[in-house]
């Protein structure tokens, strides 16, 4: 059988390791890209900024952009109507995957200006992939759009991003996790054996659940010790990169299931909005592994969680007092029609999700 993907594997160039900021003035130059625009927010650039003396010293010119808020159409406008009035070669991404998301999607408008990813800390895979997840202003889920075309390098600092707040890690380890789960039931159906690139999307998936579960406990325990090691590196790329490569090579097919469609539609109550976005869509998981009546995954993950601080229930992200009406709400918008849900080999609807929302809950009520 044929199937429609379109393969976009990653970055033009990947980097990960000690030391590779101070190299960005040579490849800048090398590129032609002698004039860009700096667009970061304000808390992690200060830890970034220290790691970018070498490009404030170069002969690139860099005009600067601060970023604040949720990735929008209104800031996506924005950033574009900049690129374009300061005529820049390329844009640089300091941040999270708010700013990741708001400049591909800016720098794809503006002329596909090429883009450089230099995330600030390990909570997704928004450096890697050509996604962008679109906000209202007041945080609320809108939709998300699939560009084409991608970075022209993701540059990882691996002291930069293990020094970020320990819970951007925490909501890393929930979203990646969700690779494989979302995922698996989809690539493993017969009909999809005969594509090489679903093959690697499902093994890029399984590598992202393997390593989360085998060592995202020693990559926090490295955090919390203040001594980056081999566990880290290991969990944080596969946040990062590894399971950008699921989407990157399963497209429609590996991108987000259940999971994530949980974490949009919880997103309409701005009490949902404290959480970050991996410990929503790690609370999603558990409503999938209901509606697949997977009870051994189940008791398996939420003794991870419980671990590693990722929520595992309504009542315990502060949503325990959602109305049956409000949790149906959830269930509606988590099933719409057009949602890539309904890829899963089993239907799913907002009666199916409603129930799944309450067994967890009843699972894991204190």
């Amino acid at each position: 059988m044929k199937n429609n993907q379109t393969v976009r594997v990653g970055p033009q160039q990947y980097q990960m390791k000690q030391g590779i900021l101070e190299q960005l003035p040579d490849m800048l130059i090398q590129e032609g890209f002698l004039r860009v625009m700096l667009v970061h927010g304000e808390v992690s650039f200060q830890k970034a900024e220290p790691y970018l003396e070498s490009l404030f010293s170069s002969s690139v010119l860099v005009e600067d952009y601060f970023f604040a808020g949720e990735c929008s159409d209104a800031a996506i406008d924005t950033l574009t109507a900049a690129l374009t009035a300061k005529n820049v070669d390329a844009v640089l991404a300091v941040g999270g995957g708010k700013v990741m998301d708001t400049v591909k999607y800016a720098a794809y408008r503006a002329n596909q200006l090429p883009y450089i990813a230099i995330p600030t800390l390990a909570s997704n895979c928004a450096p890697w992939t050509p996604v962008s997840v679109i906000y209202q202003p007041d945080g609320t889920f809108v939709r998300l759009d699939v560009l084409p075309v991608q970075a022209a390098a993701l540059l990882i600092e691996p002291q930069l991003i293990f020094d970020a707040p320990r819970e951007y890690l925490v909501a890393g380890i929930g979203d990646t996790l969700a690779k494989w789960y979302e995922s698996d039931a989809i690539l493993a159906q017969e009909k999809h054996q005969n594509s090489a690139m679903l093959k690697m999307a499902r093994f890029a998936a399984k590598e992202c659940q393997t390593t989360i579960l085998e060592r995202g406990v020693e990559a926090l325990q490295e955090v919390d010790n203040g001594k980056l090691s081999e566990a880290f590196l290991a969990v944080s790329e596969a946040i990062i990169s590894v399971s950008g490569l699921v989407g990157g090579f399963g497209d429609e097919l590996a991108r987000t299931t259940i999971a994530h469609e949980i974490h949009d539609a919880l997103t309409i109550y701005p009490s949902a909005h404290r959480f970050l976005h991996g410990s929503l869509v790690g609370y999603g998981i558990l409503v999938q592994l209901a509606v697949e009546e997977n009870w051994t995954e189940i008791e398996k993950l939420t003794n991870f969680y419980r671990v590693v601080g990722i929520p595992a229930s309504l009542q315990e992200l502060g949503l325990d007092s959602l109305t049956d009406e409000e949790r149906m709400v959830v269930a509606r918008l988590a099933s719409q029609p057009h949602l890539p849900v309904h890829h899963l080999p089993y239907p799913v609807d907002a009666a199916i999700l409603y129930e799944a929302i309450q067994v967890v809950e009843k699972l894991n009520h204190h």
